[in-house]
């Protein structure tokens, strides 16, 4: 999937429970903790930028390394409890809710990726590194698989800013009728 659309899709999910400014990058770190590393090391090494339409896992054997970590549930686990453990710690009123609020970007991020990868370009190790399952999906870019999407979380978006448009009315004519 696109970074956007993750970045959409973590803020949608965590809208109103937390702030857009920690789920947006929850959403996008499996990736970016594996290609922004990847970036900087071709760079410091000289190696050319891979055609990202042609290539396979293989081009990039530095991000896979970390991307196989990323995109494993293990590391949402790890994350959860965790965020469960600081938040229990201090005595939050409910830490293991907001513990998967927490992760939950980073945990659908992984669902999503699952079926938009193809087994030879970044496969999703979702159970590494107890399992080296992997489904073959399609490319995320594939037009029957992106557009979908793009219209649920399009539609999505619509409805979370009408509903809050709709009871911002209702705040204000409140407010107003008790004045």
């Amino acid at each position: 999937m696109d970074v956007f659309s993750h970045w959409l899709w973590g803020m949608a999910l965590t809208r109103g429970k937390m702030s857009w400014k920690v789920s947006g990058p929850m959403s996008v770190l499996p990736d970016l903790l594996a290609f922004i590393p990847n970036t900087i090391y071709g760079l410091i090494y000289g190696i050319s930028r891979v055609d990202i339409d042609n290539a396979v896992t293989e081009d990039m054997p530095f991000a896979w390394s970390i991307y196989q970590w990323t995109h494993s549930l293990t590391i949402v686990l790890v994350l959860f409890l965790a965020a469960w453990y600081i938040l229990k710690s201090k005595e939050h009123e409910n830490p293991r809710y907001m513990a998967w609020i927490f992760v939950l970007p980073w945990f659908f991020h992984i669902l999503l990726d699952i079926p938009g990868h193809t087994i030879d370009f970044f496969p999703t190790p979702f159970l590494h590194p107890f399992s080296d399952l992997m489904l073959d999906g399609v490319r995320w870019s594939t037009w029957w698989f992106f557009w979908p999407q793009a219209i649920i979380l399009g539609a999505l978006w619509w409805y979370i800013l009408k509903t809050e448009k709709a009871h911002s009315i209702e705040e204000i004519a409140d407010t107003a009728a008790l004045a």
